[in-house]
């Protein structure tokens, strides 16, 4: 048979429509507020998504999700968890990243996963060829894929230290002399915050980060969330919001995330159109500075214009 990988969303429950042998939810949490109503239905739309599978399918689940069990209990498929701790059946331990902030860890699988799996060992030594925690579970994620798929594990091992990351997934641009610039396409809190996490761990004197808010649902909606995620920068720059298919601009602009960044003590400023941007880049960025265009809309042509692309 044909084993065909996706990946979906759950925007408008389209995810609802396709019916897969094995389905992996990395997280579950507020986003697309202009189709959903609040988490609780999120979270109900994620439950009917993990029921499409078969009896003889697999639901592998990060147990960080806060109630995961509310979203499996019952189901008549296979349940594998990954997670933080040895309460879930693949975690890592020892923790290391190095100068370019790629991590390597050590993998542990549960008891019972090396009771149902076929020639499984308790641990693996692994090493990511891209930055950040949060790759480290979706790694777990990968791993936990893999060994339901009967893929060797020296198999899986070798493609994620060789995965250097995708487009617009911390992606590295080039270079202004020794000056970086990564593209990223967070456009969620949680994102942002995971991204920025990853740049700490990256080689930088400071962190600008060029943020272009998506929608102005979303940004209405989390407007101190933002606030708070992109405080973890040095200095933040915000863009005109990228309205996508909304027309409605709900009273909300890019100004009022820098007056939360502002009251949060961070430096920040509203530059509404990108050759403003950059023009205050050049002007401002210096020796040894990282720079991160970050959004899901356009952003990312700042980073192109400034490397002559």
């Amino acid at each position: 048979f044909r084993r065909v990988l996706f990946r979906s969303c759950e925007y408008t429950n389209s995810y609802l429509e396709f019916f897969p042998r094995i389905s992996i939810i990395l997280n579950v949490e507020e986003d697309h507020m202009d189709f959903f109503h609040d988490l609780a239905e999120i979270r109900d739309s994620f439950r009917r998504f993990a029921s499409l599978l078969p009896e003889d399918g697999t639901l592998i689940i990060n147990g960080m999700i806060d109630r995961y069990s509310e979203l499996t209990s019952g189901l008549s498929c296979e349940i594998i968890t990954f997670g933080d701790t040895d309460a879930f059946d693949y975690y890592p331990s020892d923790i290391t990243y190095d100068e370019n902030g790629r991590a390597a860890y050590t993998l542990h699988r549960s008891e019972r996963i090396l009771t149902s799996g076929s020639s499984l060992s308790p641990t693996e030594d692994v090493k990511l060829g891209v930055v950040g925690k949060h790759n480290i579970f979706n790694s777990l994620a990968a791993f936990a894929l893999a060994d339901r798929l009967s893929i060797t594990p020296v198999t899986v091992t070798s493609a994620l230290e060789a995965f250097n990351g995708t487009d617009r997934r911390f992606e590295e641009k080039g270079s202004l002399g020794d000056i970086k610039i990564i593209d990223d396409y967070a456009h969620h809190p949680t994102e942002i915050s995971a991204t920025l996490q990853a740049a700490h761990q990256y080689p930088h004197h400071e962190i600008w980060c060029v943020f272009q808010p998506h929608t102005y649902t979303r940004t209405k909606a989390f407007l101190p969330e933002f606030s708070k995620a992109l405080s973890t920068a040095d200095h933040v720059i915000l863009a005109d919001i990228y309205a996508a298919r909304e027309t409605d601009t709900l009273g909300i602009s890019s100004a009022d995330i820098v007056d939360g960044l502002t009251a949060l003590g961070t430096d920040a400023c509203y530059i509404p159109d990108f050759d403003g941007i950059e023009a205050y880049l050049l002007e401002h960025v210096n020796s040894g500075d990282l720079i991160i265009t970050m959004g899901a809309g356009n952003i990312c042509a700042v980073g192109d214009h400034l490397l002559g692309k």
